[in-house]
């Protein structure tokens, strides 16, 4: 799995491009749709690694 910065890199590449097709071919084209669907792929990754490591770090620290 992508470590975490990488992750945000990628996120925040993919935002810029997502915008940019906006602002040429409309919000409701379909590369500003597919843009968002794999922002929202990469916002969900990101957010399922923060959510692990926060578990994980909590199973370890409930023994102390």
């Amino acid at each position: 799995m992508l470590c975490q910065k990488v992750i945000v890199e990628k996120v925040e590449e993919k935002r810029q491009e997502m915008i940019k097709l906006a602002a040429i071919y409309g919000l409701t084209s379909l590369l500003t749709v597919q843009a968002s669907q794999e922002l929202d792929t990469l916002l969900n990754a990101l957010t399922n690694k923060r959510d692990s490591e926060y578990f994980s770090l909590k199973k370890v620290y409930r023994y102390f």
